[in-house]
């Protein structure tokens, strides 16, 4: 992988530029607390100065309920200010509808279909 990628055992992270980076979950991952919490501890020491946060994800890749509660409370991290969903498949859009509109993520969230959208709103956020 890229020098500005980290591969762990769920997910990839990338640096985008300086300041945004993307969470890909790998496909078949279901996502639970203790994985997210590893995951925004790499961000932290890996990515420090990374603002926005990109979401992707492979098929039949999902976060648990209780994933889902974490990442949209407030203790989860305070380095990330915003976060942009793409959506790819028709399942993962249906889900991160619901994301958002249950759990209503303390950050701004958006629901995007290409990277670069979502690239252009995070930017415009931080």
């Amino acid at each position: 992988m890229a020098e500005n990628t980290l591969d762990l055992e769920t997910c990839y992270l990338q640096l985008h530029g300086e300041d945004l980076i993307e969470l890909h979950i790998k496909p078949e991952q279901v996502l639970q607390p203790d994985k997210i919490r590893e995951i925004f501890d790499a961000i932290h020491e890996h990515f420090p100065q990374a603002l926005g946060l990109i979401v992707t994800a492979g098929k039949k890749a999902t976060l648990s309920q209780e994933a889902r509660d974490l990442v949209s409370s407030e203790g989860i991290t305070n380095q990330i200010t915003a976060d942009a969903i793409v959506t790819e498949h028709y399942s993962h859009q249906m889900a991160a509808n619901f994301f958002v509109r249950h759990n209503q993520p303390h950050r701004p969230t958006k629901l995007f279909k290409t990277i670069e959208e979502a690239k252009i709103w995070l930017r415009e956020q931080i």
